[in-house]
């Protein structure tokens, strides 16, 4: 839901008004374009996307894909109408669904209970919320985004230094966050 929403906060004598904008991802009415890829099709596309991502992607013997676009223009590819990669900043990325299935598997960056409720909302994730950070991270890498409790993934998002560099930061973002539980996609999935 796009739109402005007015907060007013009161502090005894002092009153403070502040108007932002809320922006975020607008519901999927629907996919355009849908169709099933021929498997050499699908054989480029599953390449390009472990290119991106750095990892395999495992899917069930037989699983063939589909394409389709979203109202946006951008692409997604979807199994058994769940989307398990979508378009983002001109590459595929993996859904929450796509690492919760075990199709595709990405390096961790664990935060603390207290960032959660920030993460699961769709804030960047910043270097005092976490607690590990998985080896072989690299600038620019895709990431899982979990909890410590549960070890639960919460978001997808792009790393914005290596493993070292987050590890020794003290402040400031250290991955951005490309899609959430709760988020469009996600909310997509559960239809």
């Amino acid at each position: 839901m796009l739109g402005t929403s007015t907060c007013a906060i009161s502090f005894g004598a002092f009153k403070r008004s502040t108007s932002y904008t809320l922006s975020a991802m607008p519901k999927i009415e629907r996919i355009k374009n849908r169709h099933l890829l021929k498997k050499k099709q699908q054989r480029v596309e599953i390449e390009k996307i472990e290119s991106v991502i750095g990892t395999t992607v495992s899917l069930p013997d037989g699983a063939r894909l589909e394409a389709g676009i979203l109202d946006d223009g951008s692409r997604v590819m979807l199994l058994n109408g769940e989307i398990l990669f979508f378009e983002r900043d001109g590459r595929m990325l993996p859904t929450l669904r796509a690492v919760l299935a075990g199709y595709v598997s990405v390096p961790r960056v664990t935060v603390d209970m207290g960032a959660v409720r920030f993460v699961v909302n769709g804030a960047d994730v910043m270097r005092p919320g976490v607690t590990a950070v998985d080896d072989g991270i690299e600038e620019g890498s895709v990431v899982a985004v979990v909890d410590e409790r549960h070890g639960k993934p919460l978001a997808i998002g792009v790393a914005m230094f290596d493993s070292e560099t987050m590890r020794q930061a003290k402040s400031g973002k250290v991955v951005l966050s490309r899609h959430h539980i709760g988020d469009a996609l996600w909310e997509f999935g559960k239809q």
